[in-house]
């Protein structure tokens, strides 16, 4: 039996675990369930001093005298709506495991009612084979963030998958970057980065690192004040680079399609013809992936060596007769 100074929490977790807005809970049931699950056996009084206490704690409870039917906890961490849409996220992310992700969906269940959980069982069962095999993600996201704050360089292997469908290492040599940040891009989360070697910045997928060790050295400094945002602005299939400007024709019915890749900071003009003229700047590098995806529907103005990148693999198709 818990001791009596338990009982506010108890009483919270109660209508938190039995209360919304279409489930008031009446004393009477407040008191079984205090006895029934916690060993408490309040009274009345004690029920209506402890919701009055949380409620000048901050709480938002709504009482029998404002509903006629009980007592519900009106305000959460977050509403309903916010809780399926971050569970939907995280039965998405291939980049958490089967396991993690129904770790993480239990914890953001736990957070509503019974009631308002009731329809979810549906995120109990998670069979995506997008879904990354490594289970260090968690501890590489905790890991990186202390080198990112710390300034201080990270060595870790790196994976890829074997014709067996298995995540081995892309080499024996571990992997030496000076981390900057780590962003959210092309459906996978990656880390902003340089090698030793290389002047340019780099993307990893955080799924794809193992074995992660800090070092003692720090990051190289010219670019420790990078933005990761910025440097991620406009990044096409994930590949970073220079920017260059951009130009395009396409057809009008896929402009949905440009913004959802490029954003809304793009140049618009409709030509006589019907089609939609568009520039922009941004890297270039995975403009030929992006390019033939969308064969039929746009043609690539400039860079000329994107253009002819595109007309290059065309010559090359392996569906021609």
């Amino acid at each position: 039996m818990l001791p009596e100074k338990a009982n506010i929490i108890c009483l919270l977790k109660i209508l938190k675990e039995y209360s919304d807005s279409n489930h008031p809970i009446p004393m009477r049931e407040i008191i079984e369930k205090m006895e029934k699950i916690y060993g408490i056996k309040p009274d009345r009084r004690t029920i209506v001093s402890g919701i009055d206490t949380l409620i000048r704690l901050g709480y938002e409870i709504s009482t029998y005298s404002e509903n006629k039917n009980g007592y519900y906890l009106i305000s959460r961490h977050f509403e309903p709506g916010e809780i399926y849409l971050l569970m939907d996220a995280v039965y998405s992310f291939p980049f958490i495991t089967e396991g993690q992700s129904l770790d993480l969906i239990r914890k953001l269940k736990d957070q509503l009612s019974i009631y308002e959980r009731k329809n979810l069982d549906y995120l109990n069962l998670i069979r995506d084979g997008r879904k990354t095999l490594n289970r260090q993600v968690f501890y590489i996201i905790e890991e990186l963030n202390r080198a990112i704050e710390e300034k201080v360089k990270v060595k870790f292997t790196y994976l890829k998958y074997n014709i067996e469908k298995n995540l081995v290492p892309r080499r024996k040599k571990k992997y030496t970057v000076s981390p900057y940040g780590m962003v959210y891009t092309n459906e996978n989360y990656y880390l902003v980065c340089s090698l030793a070697y290389q002047e340019n910045l780099s993307l990893y997928r955080l799924d794809r690192m193992r074995d992660i060790e800090l070092t003692n050295y720090k990051i190289d400094k010219a670019k420790e004040n990078i933005n990761p945002m910025e440097v991620i602005e406009g990044v096409v299939h994930a590949f970073l680079g220079k920017p260059e400007r951009i130009k395009m024709i396409c057809q009008a019915h896929i402009l949905d399609y440009v913004i959802d890749s490029f954003g809304r900071d793009i140049k618009t003009r409709k030509k006589e013809d019907g089609n939609i003229e568009i520039e922009f700047i941004a890297p270039a590098k995975g403009l030929t992936f992006w390019g033939l995806q969308y064969l039929p529907y746009v043609e690539i103005i400039e860079p000329v060596w994107v253009r002819k990148k595109i007309m290059e693999s065309i010559s090359e198709n392996k569906y021609r007769d």
